[in-house]
């Protein structure tokens, strides 16, 4: 199974409800919710850290929704591909997600 959840409470948000989301994880309680599922973890880990800022910045605190926009475009084409090179050789301590993979034992 691979799963990609929002990261830490404090960031929930009215949108993050919106869509469906009822909880925000840390690593701890997603690796806690897998193995109490029977589940082998094989990763799990925070990801986009820039991410985290730009979401609590511009959602939580702004109160205002994603959408489509030029800025959004350049991040996700420009700064997305260089995040995942760095967060594949440095494991940022914070994310605005918990990325984990897992599989039955």
């Amino acid at each position: 199974m691979v799963l990609v959840v929002p990261a830490f409470e404090f960031a929930m948000s009215k949108f993050d409800l919106e869509i469906g989301h009822q909880r925000r994880y840390t690593k701890a309680s997603m690796a806690e919710a897998l193995t109490s599922a029977g589940l082998e973890i094989e990763r799990c880990q925070y990801i986009n850290a820039l991410g985290l800022f730009a979401w609590y910045g511009a959602v939580k605190l702004l109160n205002r929704r994603p959408q489509e926009s030029p800025m959004l475009t350049l991040y996700d084409k420009v700064y997305i591909p260089v995040e995942r090179r760095i967060e594949s050789k440095i494991r940022p301590p914070f994310g605005q997600s918990v990325f984990a993979v897992a599989r039955a034992r």
